[in-house]
């Protein structure tokens, strides 16, 4: 719940119909912030108070910039299936791997004042990809404020609406896990302790 002392903040999510997309939109929600889902497809997200919807493209710095103008963080969850792109010619043409989203990002964050990047992948199923490893040596030197979050973004399965009541569900429960994994993330976000470092979140 927010308090006197916490601000509310605009957040953007690149990934927000994976299922821990939705986790992270219900915390940041019952938090009071506000939250814009960066999607494709307008159609496919349902607003509601505090939530709104914008296109964007992911692995292109100027499409990122103008997507995220005026948040005070972005998250991004590149290995949802739905991170948005580019369309029609524009996407036969244009890199959609992890080197190309981290250069768009971290392009396009600064042009538009954004300071704060939490990068959510799954580090170990990447392994020792070329693209990945030039893109983490890419962000390690560049001045943003980032985190990179170690966890996978879990399927696409669950909507905000099946993390919104979780009273009485076990410790194990699969939403639970997932909404304890979104909670640890807002909380990097609300009060950085990991700044330039990696941490690590597994359900």
């Amino acid at each position: 719940m927010l308090n006197a002392e916490t601000p509310r903040l605009k957040f953007a999510l690149y990934g927000a119909h994976s299922s821990l997309g939705n986790a992270l939109l219900c915390e940041l929600l019952s938090r009071q912030h506000e939250a814009v889902a960066l999607i494709d497809d307008l159609n496919s997200m349902t607003v509601r108070p505090g939530l709104r919807a914008k296109t964007g493209d992911l692995f292109d710095a100027v499409s990122v910039s103008q997507s995220v103008a005026a948040m005070d963080a972005v998250i991004c969850l590149f290995d949802s299936r739905s991170v948005p792109t580019a369309s029609g010619d524009a996407a036969a043409v244009q890199p959609h791997d992890f080197y190309q989203a981290v250069d768009a990002l971290l392009s396009g964050l600064p042009k538009v004042d954004v300071e704060r990047l939490l990068l959510v992948a799954d580090f170990s199923a990447h392994g020792e990809e070329p693209t990945v490893a030039a893109a983490l040596q890419r962000i390690a030197a560049h001045p943003l404020k980032w985190t990179l979050v170690d966890a996978e973004t879990d399927g696409e399965d669950l909507s905000i609406e099946d993390f919104a009541n979780l009273e009485g569900l076990p410790g194990d429960d699969r939403r639970v896990q997932l909404r304890r994994v979104a909670a640890g993330m807002i909380d990097e976000l609300e009060t950085p302790q990991h700044l330039h470092q990696q941490i690590h979140f597994r359900v």
